[in-house]
């Protein structure tokens, strides 16, 4: 079973910063636990080392700007995995 875990191929996240909403505050690579972000000579976060990002999420949750969004192929089949069980809203029951 390790060997089959170690063969399979980590799925890189893509990660989309939106410069233009950007006010260059920081806070998305002070949270990014493990490096993968850095600032620019202007102060604007970058991806520098792709293989470093987890999918944590924390830089696009701590963006007050919406500004950075982290997506992954595996995020997008866990979500359509959970829709397909969902029910649909129940109305309003008569109580008896």
């Amino acid at each position: 079973m390790a060997v089959e875990e170690t063969k399979k191929k980590k799925e890189k996240p893509k990660i989309d910063i939106f410069r233009a909403w950007c006010k260059a505050c920081g806070i998305c690579v002070a949270f990014c636990p493990t490096g993968a972000l850095a600032k620019d000579e202007a102060g604007y976060p970058y991806v520098k080392d792709i293989d470093k990002c987890t999918n944590c999420g924390w830089c696009e949750i701590r963006c007050p700007d919406f500004a950075i969004t982290v997506e992954s192929k595996a995020k997008d089949k866990k979500k359509g995995e959970e829709r397909v069980g969902e029910k649909e809203p129940k109305g309003e029951e008569e109580i008896s």
